[in-house]
This record gives C-alpha cells, sequence and structure tokens, in this order.
C-alpha cells in the first residue's frame, strides 16, 4: 500500500512521499470511476489473466451491478459489480472486496456459478452461437464459453503471504496426488488479487 504518512484528510485520497494523490479504488465511488471506461477494463483483464498480444482482450461490453435472475431462497437477487462481455466470448466478473465475509469461498462459487449460467444464457444467444448450423448447435449443446470470477481483495485471503494474485481452477485428485496436476478445464477460474492500489488522481 502507499506510503499514508502524509494522509490526506478524505479517505479515499492518499499521498506518496514525492507528495502524488492516488484515488483508493477500495470505495465503491472510486472503483466505479476507475472502472468506467473501456480500455481501463480491458488493460486490467489482460494483464490480471496474462495474455499476450495475439490471444488479448480486442473489444468489450460492461455494465455495473448487473442483475442476475437466478431463483434463490428469499428470492434474494445477486448482482455483480462489473459484468463484462468480450467479443470473442468470453464473461467475466470484477467484484471489489472491502472485508472477508463468513464462508468467503462459498460466496466466490456462488458467484462464478451466477457468471457461469449467465455467460451460458448469453453465449447460446450470441451472433457466433447463433451463426452455426443447426447441426453444430446441436452438438454444442453443452459448451460452456469461458468464465473467469476476479475479486480485487482488500484484505488477504490468500494462504500464503507472499504473494498478491492467485487463480484457482478444478483439478483432478488423483493428479494432483501423482504430481501431474493440471486445471480440468481453463473455461471456469477465479482469480484473487490481494493488495488495492491506488490511481492516480487528475
Amino acid at each position: 500500500m502507499y506510503n499514508n504518512a502524509n494522509q490526506s484528510t478524505k479517505k479515499y485520497i492518499v499521498r506518496n512521499e514525492q507528495g502524488e494523490e492516488f484515488l483508493l479504488p477500495k470505495y465503491a465511488a472510486i472503483f466505479r470511476i476507475l472502472m468506467d471506461d473501456k480500455d481501463t477494463i480491458r488493460d486490467v483483464l489482460n494483464s490480471l489473466l496474462q495474455l499476450d498480444p495475439d490471444h488479448g482482450i480486442v473489444d468489450l461490453e460492461y455494465e455495473f451491478e448487473k442483475p442476475i435472475d437466478i431463483f434463490m431462497p428469499e428470492n434474494d437477487p445477486a448482482r455483480l459489480d462489473v459484468w463484462v462481455r468480450t467479443k470473442d466470448n468470453r464473461y467475466l466478473n470484477i467484484e471489489m472486496q472491502n472485508k472477508v465475509h463468513s464462508f468467503f469461498f462459498d460466496r466466490m462459487q456462488l458467484y462464478n456459478s451466477y457468471l457461469t449460467l449467465r455467460g451460458k444464457y448469453e453465449f447460446n444467444r450470441s451472433p457466433y452461437f447463433q451463426g452455426l448450423s443447426e447441426e453444430d448447435r446441436k452438438y454444442r449443446y453443452y459448451e460452456l464459453p469461458e468464465t473467469v470470477s476476479i475479486w480485487l481483495c482488500n484484505d488477504s485471503v490468500l494462504r500464503s503471504k507472499d504473494i498478491y494474485k492467485d487463480v484457482w481452477s478444478t483439478y483432478s485428485e488423483y493428479e494432483v496426488k501423482s504430481g501431474n496436476a493440471h486445471p480440468i478445464s481453463r473455461k471456469n477460474r477465479y482469480i484473487d488479487a490481494y493488495g488495492v492500489r491506488g490511481c492516480t488522481r487528475s
């Protein structure tokens, strides 16, 4: 985190030793300002996903607080902080997390389930899928698009204190024990990044 010795009177502004001011995106309004730019979101995602120029995200659509219409007990609505859909049919959710809730990892899985279901719904209605032949659409009936749930956390939720980012996937228990583990599928991933940094104040 940036040096707060020269702390601003406003909690969401900090200054470093050179007097430069930074806005802390852990506050909802600042996070929304930072994310409300297609180029910024694209650069953040390409960096977190470690995509090279030949495989990077080219174009995307996004919206804030995307309501997910899935039945839940007590009719509890689900909203994803930033819903992202890319031109090449990737579906991503960016969540800003200020504190660690109880059952935090369960919550991550739940939100990723929302993302997967919504992504599948959108994928089946995409120009790509609709442009396939009827035979191919039947063949790809269970095909899932790539979905990535990204959590930017203000508190560490990672087991190792020596890293700031980790990627989780589903693995075969047998392959893990045999020391030859590879993700069963790369289409469904979770990325946790700890340590909210500031964005330069303009």
